[in-house]
């Protein structure tokens, strides 16, 4: 009877081994700091950022602009039509990069201003000095998603 037990315990213990418990992250030690392993903060930002941004922005002289701007990964495509004056947009693309607090990104080959709030399902559009417009005209330089 004996053996029994004790081999149903060898085999209760080498099963435990085995198992993955599911409630455990994946961590790393390293000098006796426990390291989180977690997506980057960038693959974070763009996971979310991804999609389609359309809106009208006030423009100095004339109606305005149609401005289209798609956000793919790390890329950019973005359409320009100045409303009034042409139907063939102005098409730019390349590479944005994120300011440290995650917040705006800067379309990296465009001239100033080039830089945009992100918000929830918005872009905002940010002045010379990467600074949100305020007053009344604020509410006319965001940016929707599809």
């Amino acid at each position: 009877m004996k053996k029994v037990y004790w081999l149903l315990g060898i085999a209760v213990l080498l099963a435990s081994c085995n198992m993955k418990r599911n409630d455990v992250k994946d961590d790393v030690v390293v000098d006796e700091e426990t390291v989180m392993i977690t997506e980057s903060d960038d693959d974070l930002y763009l996971s979310d950022v991804d999609g389609v941004y359309e809106g009208k922005l006030p423009t100095a002289s004339g109606e305005g602009m149609k401005v289209t701007i798609t956000l793919e990964g790390d890329t950019y495509k973005k359409s320009v039509i100045y409303i009034g004056k042409s139907n063939e947009p102005v098409t730019t693309s390349g590479n944005f990069t994120w300011n440290d607090e995650g917040s705006v990104i800067t379309l990296t080959g465009e001239e100033l201003p080039n830089q945009y709030a992100v918000g929830e399902d918005i872009l905002t559009h940010l002045d010379m000095d990467g600074k949100e417009i305020t007053g009344n005209l604020a509410k006319l330089y965001i940016l929707k998603k599809k």
